[in-house]
């Protein structure tokens, strides 16, 4: 009798997916879709591998050289989930590209969709100008739950018993240093540093203040609900 034979995902299919699914595409959300439906015609296996391959890929991006350069890109708003997803995002440049910025974090200089966001404030980016690519995240286990109906756990149980590290957050190799260095900026990422000075903190920190409000306004909450909330703390009780 002839045995089944498993067809198990490499790294030129799994870069092949990648690149595919930025064709005829507009933003990153059509893009995800796009690369759903083509992991949900392939078998579990395959699945699995496709995020093996993503971990792996992301590993090589999570270092503090890389991370360095988008806190300068992105004006000090690269935080743990932005540095998680400008690696997805990285990716997403495609192999070629990957492997230059990996090598070379300040080549990111000289990437087109990088150079457009020079000069120009983080205010005035597009949400698709950002660096980041969350939902590729997410695709393989999309895919997975159209095939068997399953949850998330199951595809996660999955990853689990083919030997991945479940890591959910930035894990950065190499040597730490204060990203609000100028001078040690411009010794470690020369190009990038001069494409994306950051601006004066008093800038900053009444832009974030500005992004926070309009999130308190949006959400409902009293800056009091959102801290107790945050920390896990009972809710101040309304005075009557």
């Amino acid at each position: 009798m002839a045995c089944a034979i498993v067809r198990i995902m490499d790294i030129e299919a799994f870069w092949a997916l990648i690149d595919d699914s930025a064709v005829g595409v507009a933003d990153f959300e059509e893009r995800t879709e796009k690369l759903t439906d083509a992991l949900s015609r392939l078998p579990v296996e395959e699945l699995v591998e496709f995020d093996l391959h993503l971990e792996r890929q992301r590993e090589r991006a999570d270092t503090w050289l890389m991370w360095g350069a988008g806190y300068l890109i992105c004006d000090s708003l690269c935080s743990d989930d932005g540095f998680w997803y400008l690696q997805t995002w990285l990716i997403g440049l495609g192999r070629e590209a990957f492997e230059r910025i990996v090598a070379d974090p300040d080549s990111l200089a000289g990437v087109p969709e990088i150079q457009r966001l020079a000069g120009r404030p983080t205010q005035a980016w597009g949400e698709d100008e950002w660096p980041d690519w969350e939902l590729l995240d997410y695709a393989a286990t999309e895919a997975h739950e159209r095939i068997t109906g399953e949850e998330q756990d199951a595809f996660e149980d999955l990853l689990e018993q083919a030997g991945s590290k479940g890591q959910a957050s930035p894990d950065p190799q190499g040597e730490r240093w204060d990203f609000e260095d100028a001078e040690e900026n411009a010794r470690r990422l020369p190009r990038i540093s001069a494409m994306f000075p950051l601006s004066p903190i008093a800038e900053r920190d009444a832009r974030g203040k500005e992004l926070f409000d309009e999130f308190l306004a949006e959400s409902g909450q009293t800056e009091a609900e959102f801290f107790a909330a945050l920390t896990g703390t009972e809710r101040p009780a309304t005075p009557e």
